[in-house]
């Protein structure tokens, strides 16, 4: 042992936690990273030579697969979780079960179980975020903006930070957060279409069901042009997976993902001579089915309409505007589903058993709520709170600034609207007083189609 490292090894020896803590962070933050990079490669060096380190952002269901799954991949995995005592509770679940176990239940005939655990987990960002090279923040869009806020002080050159689902805006408020890191070429903001996972948490820190790992993924980047790198990496990070780069991020905000399928499959559900009946305020229903197992044409009619008007709108965007990107790049709405479901579903000859017969939906309930007498629509559910006022918006709200028509999602909104006491659509246009509360581009002040492509 060198002299350094005696004298690192007397000081710290009597310190307590804080005192040493609170002396890490006196540090400048050239060196907490040399510290932390140290750290995490005694960490992985039984494993062999880390691929890299990646942080994760938040302790979440998408976390607890992460974490083992990064791990057992040849990364380096840290946490960043400040969310009141989430780093507390998830540290103690880690420890008291040697890591997290992940139940892959992907396919049904070959379940696999593997466990996991991070190098650190921390709910201070200057201790777990400065030797990342990938950050992913596997979050719900409101979310978004206070971890990008804490975390870009410490963000390292050349940092990607992934967010995930890349729809809801995120890449307006990376460009708020992070513009200076951004336009300086110190970090790429890429947002990923679809959301990798479906999971759920079973025992938390302890156990993780993972029911989908999606098989191929688009991504856009801010900058545009850190596209192609990005999805190389992201493609590393998930095993070899495929991870198409296209054009401009207005695409993701277009792509094939919830806000096609969830507005689509509530309108078959509760809308016009839908599945379980018109739904009027205070009517109930005596059950509360399953989402996608029993997923109809009557909605496959309505997800098939949606699809075709984000589509042409994304046309329209392309003619009008060369060099944004391909038609083709984003996608309709059954090969999406086919190739980031290959292998999990049983008859993809319809749209309908596209989900109706996908191994990787199975179990989920339509987004109801319990009242007497039976069942009636949750409108506090995400499927309307957060698919309806962020992507769904995200839609028309890009629609308005190309001139294209809605009228399918137009209908949609208008029914389901006056439900969640809100007003969005008037007069056929993203005007409404609710606006604001949407995650669309008027939302952000961005009022031409100009304003809307810029990097």
């Amino acid at each position: 042992m060198g002299g350094g490292a005696s004298t690192l090894k007397d000081a710290v020896g009597p310190a307590s936690e804080t005192e040493i803590k609170d002396a890490f962070n006196t540090l400048a933050e050239a060196d907490r990273a040399r510290v932390l990079a140290a750290l995490n490669g005694g960490a992985s060096a039984s494993a062999g030579q880390s691929k890299g380190t990646v942080c994760i952002a938040g302790a979440g269901n998408a976390a607890h697969v992460f974490i083992p799954y990064f791990s057992n991949l040849g990364y380096t995995v840290n946490v960043f979780a400040d969310f009141k005592d989430e780093a507390e509770r998830l540290q103690k679940g880690i420890d008291d079960n040697d890591g997290i176990m992940i139940h892959d239940r992907c396919d049904p005939d070959n379940i696999k179980e593997y466990k996991g655990k991070p190098a650190m987990i921390s709910k201070d960002a200057s201790v777990s975020v400065p030797a990342a090279d990938y950050i992913i923040a596997a979050l719900p869009s409101f979310a978004v903006k206070h971890v990008l806020t804490g975390i870009k002080p410490h963000l390292k050159q050349g940092a990607i930070v992934y967010i995930m689902p890349g729809q809801g805006g995120p890449d307006f408020v990376a460009k708020e957060v992070l513009g200076d890191e951004i336009k300086a070429g110190k970090v790429t903001m890429a947002g990923i279409i679809p959301m990798p996972l479906n999971c759920r948490i079973t025992d938390w820190g302890k156990r993780v069901e993972l029911a989908a790992l999606k098989a191929s993924y688009d991504l856009a980047s801010v900058p545009a042009a850190n596209a192609g790198k990005a999805a190389e990496a992201l493609s590393g990070l998930l095993g070899g997976r495929k991870v198409n780069p296209i054009g401009n991020y207005c695409g993701i905000a277009l792509h094939c993902s919830n806000p096609n399928l969830h507005p689509a499959r509530l309108y078959g559900l509760f809308g016009p001579d839908s599945q379980l009946g018109l739904y009027e305020d205070g009517k109930v229903y005596p059950d509360n089915p399953l989402f996608y197992e029993t997923w109809d044409d009557k909605s496959s009619d309505w997800c098939q309409k949606i699809s075709d008007e984000r589509k042409a709108v994304w046309k329209a965007i392309c003619d009008k505007v060369p060099g944004t990107g391909e038609p083709d790049q984003v996608p309709a709405v059954k090969p999406y589903i086919e190739a980031i479901y290959a292998g999990q579903i049983k008859d993809s000859s319809t749209l309908s058993g596209c989900f109706n017969t996908n191994d990787g939906y199975k179990g989920f309930k339509c987004p109801m709520v319990e009242v007497e007498g039976g069942w009636a629509p949750d409108f506090k559910n995400r499927y309307f709170t957060e698919d309806i006022p962020e992507g769904f918006a995200m839609y028309k709200g890009i629609a308005d600034l190309a001139g294209v028509e809605t009228p399918v999602i137009d209908e949609i909104f208008a029914f389901f609207q006056k439900f969640m006491g809100k007003e969005y659509i008037k007069d056929g246009k993203l005007c409404g007083a609710n606006v604001p509360e949407t995650k669309s581009p008027q939302a952000f002040g961005i009022t031409t189609l100009e304003a809307l492509l810029a990097d």
